[in-house]
């Protein structure tokens, strides 16, 4: 009898089957590198390595690939010598001498941008640990204590690996859409709405002129 042996997670993904997070040629090259699973969810993150090569620093992947792995690139400050390693939403990439910021933009795809020593990070769970301190879950797999009262959905500007402040999501807040058809808006939340066992909680946005309601899930408060 003959088994046909199990098939471990590819290192690679076909390019048209890439989330639209990506950004990337589909039909120019058939494979890009799979980032490896943890941190951010495969829909809103990518490989160091495509991260590197779309920052100008590599022109092949091969060139990005040999970079991370000879030590001069960082992630959030701190050197990763993994190609596959996944970075996406408020990451701080520093490879050749500059530093660039991940969001999304209007497409719903990466862009990049000078970065600054500020970092705004989504809460997307808390609980209080054995020793009685509350630790907050960000948006990039992170767990921190935070000291200060803080909800899910609410945001912390991380500086330098620390909480330099809170900043929560009430009526007036400004706010970004990293999700759903407004993808890339930026706003202001005129309107907090409970949700319901059936329903998920909304909020009604302002924002390039015009006034809609998406759920809670897709936006971040920046300010």
């Amino acid at each position: 009898m003959m088994f046909m042996a199990e098939k471990g997670n590819s290192r690679y993904m076909k390019r048209l089957s890439t989330p639209n997070f990506f950004g990337v040629a589909r039909k120019r090259i058939r494979y890009t590198k799979k980032p490896n699973p943890g941190r951010h969810t495969i829909e809103r993150c990518v490989s160091l390595s495509l991260a590197v090569k779309m920052m100008g620093d590599a022109s092949t992947t091969s060139e990005s690939d040999k970079a991370i792995k000879s030590g001069e690139v960082k992630v959030n400050g701190n050197v990763i010598n993994e190609p596959k390693y996944p970075v996406g939403l408020s990451d701080t990439i520093t490879a050749g001498g500059k530093s660039n910021h991940i969001w999304i933009n209007a497409q719903g795809k990466i862009s990049l941008s000078d970065a600054t020593s500020h970092t705004v990070y989504k809460v997307v769970g808390k609980y209080v640990a054995p020793n009685g301190k509350q630790m907050i879950r960000l948006h990039d797999g992170s767990i921190l204590h935070s000291k200060a009262k803080i909800s899910v959905n609410d945001s912390v500007v991380l500086k330098d690996g620390k909480i330099e402040k809170e900043i929560a999501l009430h009526d007036g807040a400004s706010c970004e859409i990293i999700d759903g058809v407004h993808v890339g808006t930026k706003g202001k939340v005129v309107q907090l709405n409970k949700g319901t066992m059936h329903k998920p909680r909304t909020a009604v946005i302002e924002g390039n002129g015009v006034r809609f309601e998406t759920p809670v899930r897709n936006i971040i408060v920046v300010q």
